[in-house]
């Protein structure tokens, strides 16, 4: 009596367990070997999806990548087969296009190419309110290196343009250079000049080649 009680507890105990698991599996279980079906776009952690990445992906033309250009081709007219003064030319003519960031340098290249004869082509900056500091200070760096007869007139210029950083120094220089100080009446300080370039011509006619 008492084995089959045993027997007849333990079947039981069998049964509940089974029927366990099997309730378990009913109520959203999963067995051991299922596979997980998961939307890649609702993880934290997965990686975005292609068509994510094309909608905010823009690609982007970076201000060094513009003045790498903008170099690459000053340093094509610099490398020609061709006179200082054809490459002063085009480097003039390129000069437009350069992005800001490249015009200094090329500024530089221009000033040091480029012939006394053709100087007002490029001298020109130096009143351009749209030139940059940096582009006007490499030419009036260059104006002090010039002959008298181009100087001193370009001087003017930048006195009696307002605005203009060296616009101040150049009339302090040509005070000095001069001894006269005719303040606003740019009038008189042209005749001035004509004097004294006259009386004191450069020592060598221009460079027309440089």
């Amino acid at each position: 009596m008492s084995l089959k009680l045993s027997a007849w507890v333990f079947g039981g105990v069998a049964f509940l367990l089974a029927l366990l698991a099997v309730t378990w599996r009913r109520d959203g279980g999963l067995p051991v070997h299922a596979t997980v079906a998961v939307d890649a776009t609702e993880s934290p952690i997965s990686p975005p999806s292609a068509r994510y990445v094309g909608a905010y992906t823009v690609p982007l033309t970076t201000d060094s990548n513009a003045i790498a250009n903008g170099s690459d081709r000053v340093g094509q007219v610099l490398v020609a087969s061709a006179s200082s003064a054809e490459k002063a030319q085009s480097l003039l003519t390129l000069f437009p296009q350069l992005p800001a960031g490249a015009q200094p340098a090329a500024a530089r290249h221009i000033v040091n190419l480029l012939p006394d004869i053709a100087y007002a082509s490029f001298a020109a900056q130096l009143t351009n309110a749209s030139a940059s500091a940096e582009v006007q200070a490499v030419i009036y760096a260059d104006l002090l290196q010039r002959p008298n007869g181009i100087k001193l007139p370009w001087l003017l210029a930048l006195a009696r343009t307002p605005g203009i950083s060296q616009s101040g120094a150049a009339a302090g220089l040509l005070q000095a250079t001069l001894r006269a100080d005719y303040g606003a009446n740019w009038e008189a300080w042209s005749e001035r000049i004509d004097a004294w370039l006259e009386a004191h011509p450069d020592a060598a006619e221009l460079n027309t080649s440089n």
